[in-house]
């Protein structure tokens, strides 16, 4: 019976042996899709694809480059991840390709040892973005920070995107007073962000030092992940070299508000060294017209030297532009004897574009009003890449 059942296809296989085939039961059950789908740190090659479900799901995306349709189904030490956030990683895309995509989520209703109770599946609404290239002759993105829970500043700042111009936004943190729960990040920050951008539009975040705090900050990567699985990271977009750096808390670790539960300062090692890494053999960065840094806190965060070998590393490497946060109130900065670099830090209630090409990087800086506030222009003046980094 079993070798006669293993020989057949099931395609012609009776009715009845197919169920022996397929013992779990299916029933008329679907998830709803709740949050999302939305799109965190989109690279040149890789995105991640989140949602959220009302009922115990698996899920998958379903990708397409218009030759071509495959699935995308994650899995975490050799199970299928079952619950209500769901997080596909997509790698392995081609640069400055369009895809278009859907999210699956497929109802668990019962996950037992044997034959688990399934139930069917929904689909989101099919969606499209791009990923980033290299060679692009544009980079556009638009800047936010400090939001701060606030859902009508934010609805204000992200009415003024020009969403069809803007490859990414990118969040420069404190979107948060400190993270307490999972509603907490979709109501206070994702809900109406997701609203404005889209599903096709990516997310850029960098973390604030208010997100360190709080019963549910240690979950907060869940639902901004990152196909590196770190806050700090770099992209490849046309003429800019991209850094979204961590700068961690504001206070060092043995403050005693944090009753000894911060380990910021090996944290902010590794992330120094990797940042060395990054700016002293990645091909794009060497030969990119701009280099830019986006972080939360302009100063570096709270670091024994005062974040010395930070601003030497980024003078050495040649950073054009430091965006930055934190403050609440807007600043410029032009390069001086300390910092090579400009450095703008945005206002809490500001937005910022940046537009860059070739030969030309422009930040036009404005109000949740739509007034002027300051515009900063930076021609391309690189030498060739760093050769010994400090």
């Amino acid at each position: 019976m079993f070798a006669f059942c293993a020989g057949l296809s099931l395609s012609i296989m009776p009715a009845a042996v197919r169920a022996q085939a397929e013992p779990y039961k299916t029933f008329d059950t679907r998830p709803v899709i709740t949050e999302g789908p939305y799109l965190v740190a989109l690279s040149d090659n890789a995105v991640s694809v989140v949602w959220m479900t009302d009922a115990p799901s698996h899920a998958k995306v379903r990708l397409s480059n218009g030759a071509e349709v495959r699935e995308i189904e994650p899995q975490v030490d050799g199970l299928v991840p079952v619950g209500l956030r769901h997080v596909v990683t997509l790698t392995g895309l081609a640069p400055g390709t369009r895809y278009a995509y859907e999210a699956i989520a497929t109802r668990v209703v019962k996950l037992k040892p044997y034959w688990p109770d399934k139930g069917l599946s929904t689909s989101s609404p099919v969606a499209a973005f791009t990923t980033f290239s290299a060679s692009q002759p544009r980079a556009s993105f638009s800047v936010v920070t400090d939001t701060h829970e606030d859902t009508a500043r934010i609805g204000r700042l992200l009415k003024l995107v020009d969403w069809v111009g803007t490859d990414a936004l990118v969040h420069l943190g404190d979107a948060f007073n400190w993270v307490d729960s999972e509603e907490q990040i979709f109501g206070k920050w994702l809900r109406p962000t997701i609203a404005a951008m889209g599903p096709g539009r990516p997310l850029l975040y960098a973390r604030g030092n208010h997100e360190l705090r709080g019963a549910f900050a240690r979950q907060l990567s869940g639902y901004v992940p990152t196909p590196e699985g770190s806050f700090y990271y770099s992209r490849a977009i046309g003429p800019v070299h991209l850094l979204v750096l961590d700068t961690a808390e504001d206070k060092p670790d043995d403050t005693n508000v944090y009753a000894q539960l911060n380990r910021t300062q090996p944290y902010r090692e590794a992330e120094l060294a990797w940042l060395r890494t990054q700016v002293g053999s990645d091909p794009h960065f060497a030969h990119a017209p701009f280099r830019v840094v986006a972080m939360h806190q302009g100063d570096w965060g709270a670091l024994p030297d005062r974040g010395a070998a930070w601003t030497a590393l980024a003078n050495h490497a040649g950073i054009d532009l430091v965006l930055a946060g934190h403050q609440h109130v807007f600043s410029y900065e032009p390069p001086d004897k300390v910092h090579g670099y400009h450095q703008l830090t945005l206002g809490q209630d500001q937005l910022a574009h940046v537009d860059a090409t070739e030969r030309l990087l422009t930040v036009s800086v404005i109000t949740d009003q739509g007034a002027p506030v300051y515009t900063l222009k930076i021609p391309a003046s690189h030498p060739s890449s760093p050769e010994s980094l400090p």
